[in-house]
């Protein structure tokens, strides 16, 4: 026998001795002695125990019984082989996983989520262009669910970002071909109404708007793919938000990411004509300076950077080929790793609970969830899921769970949940 019921010594309260000697268990159930109120002695010699995450329960039990326990000696896995579990803390394997499971569904399309926090509630802006609007929901304390707060409405609005300033909530929305405006919440009326426009000649066809603070000073850059597109830097005086700088001019800009580099502020546009470019805010003349490029990455779509631990890592995103994660090393990036990726739109990295991930979008096939390994230092692919036309991975946290808004150019706007599973149970 390799294991044993988990019924086998139901109700044996006067037990005291008991040999499960030589019969070769690999496994024994959760909790299967926790009738044997009297036990005195317990042989488990003799066996081959898995000193797995099965065992987990076992470990645990050896450390708190009064019972007299022979020595339960581990035949696998391979770096447990010989060992006793009397003698263990901890397993080697902490026996956690994860999963990514679907919490609620939004009847919409969408480009693009973001999310702010607003006295002590939470909030998520959803750009839906065919339902011509920047849906704004709020999660329900109660229902433990995203219900809908307010509706923006306008023409093929493809971004809605948030910025908080000084307890003032304002969303940019961009919106395809012009007449893009800034809204504003209005406390007593609990709503969002309209608080500024932004030049029309200046943003033709945004693709990304990216939002930062460079000292006390806030700004927003709108990344533009038109073909005579002019990236513009946007910059927050107290009345309204200002044009303060053009940037990078006819090159269809796609994506605009903004970084700490080394202690200094940064700004990254990706683009579909040329390699990325890396601009340097100059202390001196308060403007963004080219600094120099990414190069060998023609036609990148996004551009996303992350940290794990000290380390300061670019996700570059490309829709033929394969995307990128590079790792920033003495004064230059570097290629660590690259993903196959025909047909992606977005390459997000986001971390729970001290795990690091990275969704992959297909406008093909399944989307990607990869996991950080962190002997290898690289990427392990994890789980997939099906999105159609992904756009973006955006995480929202609330009541201490963790939530990933999928959007989708084709379909719904999903919402899973990140669930810690305990694989000893």
């Amino acid at each position: 026998m390799e294991t044993a019921s988990s019924n086998a010594f139901r109700g044996l309260r006067d037990l005291t001795h008991l040999s499960l000697a030589n019969n070769n268990i690999k496994a024994l159930p959760r909790d299967v002695f926790i009738d044997l109120d009297s036990l005195i002695e317990l042989d488990l010699r003799g066996n081959a125990f898995e000193c797995d995450c099965r065992a987990k329960w076992l470990m645990t039990w050896l450390k708190n019984t009064n019972a007299t326990v022979s020595d339960v000696v581990c035949a696998g896995p391979e770096d447990m082989k010989d060992k006793r579990l009397n003698d263990m803390n901890s397993l080697h394997n902490e026996c956690i996983s994860t999963d990514f499971v679907l919490h609620q569904s939004v009847a919409s399309e969408s480009l693009s989520v973001d999310t702010f926090s607003y006295k002590n509630d939470v909030y998520v802006t959803i750009a839906a262009p065919s339902a011509e609007s920047c849906m704004v929901f709020q999660w329900d304390h109660i229902e433990m669910n995203f219900r809908t707060y307010d509706n923006i409405t306008g023409q093929s609005i493809v971004g809605c970002k948030s910025v908080v300033i000084q307890d003032q909530v304002f969303v940019i929305v961009a919106q395809l071909f012009g007449g893009s405006h800034i809204y504003k919440f209005d406390e007593d009326q609990s709503r969002f109404s309209k608080f500024q426009d932004i030049e029309v000649s200046k943003i033709s066809k945004p693709n990304d708007i990216e939002v930062f603070q460079i000292g006390s000073d806030w700004f927003f850059v709108i990344a533009d793919s038109s073909k005579a597109g002019l990236s513009t830097l946007y910059k927050w005086n107290d009345k309204g938000f200002y044009s303060y700088q053009s940037l990078h001019e006819w090159y269809r800009d796609t994506g605009a990411e903004f970084l700490d580099l080394d202690g200094k502020a940064h700004l990254i546009l990706a683009s579909r004509s040329q390699v990325p470019v890396i601009y340097q805010w100059s202390r001196s003349n308060q403007k963004f300076v080219l600094q120099g490029e990414i190069p060998h990455m023609e036609d990148v779509v996004a551009v996303k950077h992350f940290r794990i631990k000290e380390e300061l890592y670019l996700a570059m995103t490309r829709y033929i080929g394969d995307s990128k994660i590079l790792r920033w090393g003495t004064k230059q990036f570097a290629e660590v790793q690259a993903l196959p990726s025909r047909g992606s739109m977005i390459l997000q990295p986001f971390s729970f609970k001290e795990r690091y991930y990275l969704a992959l979008g297909s406008d093909y096939t399944f989307s990607q969830i990869y996991l950080w390994d962190d002997e290898n230092k690289l990427f392990d692919r994890f789980k997939e899921v099906y999105i159609q036309a992904p756009r973006s991975f955006t995480v929202v946290s609330t009541d201490r769970r963790d939530f990933i808004f999928t959007s989708s150019f084709k379909g719904n706007t999903q919402i899973f949940e990140h669930i810690i599973i305990d694989l000893s149970l």
